[in-house]
């Protein structure tokens, strides 16, 4: 007798993979993201017109001791490849983003054309990731780059939460520390993924993304 017990089992994996940290999930889903930093914090708000295609808006702020910088944008989102296998998934993201940016200390205003390319590979128990944000202001780099690496604690169904220990390296160009190390706790349960960590320097860092 046909059994539907090997179908339902993939489903789940792939939808608990999904919820990891991909950028888009599924049609017609709409998805909110806090992500935040001493010197770096940003809001994004995301619709997903098809299952591989999303348009939303993103605000941002980048503050140290000489930079006050504001931005806002409109940004789409495409995934441009994705590999599956029966454990493991393999995705390669790439942003667009038209937007403002102001520089509050020097007064000055510019628009900016941000590309943005992401790859990551993730199972029920390993997570990475690489991202780069080319993002240029008045006479300012602003260029991001973000590596993720990391490992569950032990597996769960889809109705439980799944704790997360992730390392993090972030680099943003124009800031007076700009490297920063950050050992994160990540929580995953269904659409809600939460991460928070406290960088090398002592410095807090959370993340927070819904689906629905």
């Amino acid at each position: 007798m046909f059994s539907l017990k090997p179908i339902f089992s993939l489903f789940l994996l792939l939808a608990t993979i999904n919820c990891i940290a991909a950028p888009m999930t599924f049609k017609d889903s709409t998805m909110t993201m806090v992500e935040g930093t001493n010197d770096f914090k940003r809001f994004e708000l995301s619709h997903a017109i098809t299952g591989l295609e999303s348009i939303g808006l993103r605000f941002f702020n980048i503050q140290d001791k000489q930079l006050k910088v504001d931005g806002s944008g409109l940004f789409y989102l495409n995934r441009l490849k994705r590999i599956n296998t029966i454990n493991s998934q393999t995705n390669l993201w790439f942003y667009l983003e038209l937007g403002n940016i102001d520089n509050r200390r020097s007064k000055n205003r510019q628009a900016y054309l941000s590309p943005t390319f992401q790859l990551d590979f993730e199972t029920k128990r390993i997570y990475s990731s690489l991202s780069h944000q080319i993002l240029r202001g008045p006479h300012e780099n602003f260029d991001r780059t973000q590596i993720k690496s990391g490992f569950s604690f032990y597996e769960t169904s889809y109705e439980e939460t799944q704790p997360w220990f992730i390392f993090e390296v972030m680099n943003m160009n124009s800031l007076n520390n700009n490297t920063a190390l950050i050992p994160t706790l990540r929580l995953v349960n269904k659409t809600l993924f939460f991460e928070a960590g406290i960088s090398t320097k002592g410095d807090p860092k959370l993340h927070l993304m819904y689906t629905f």
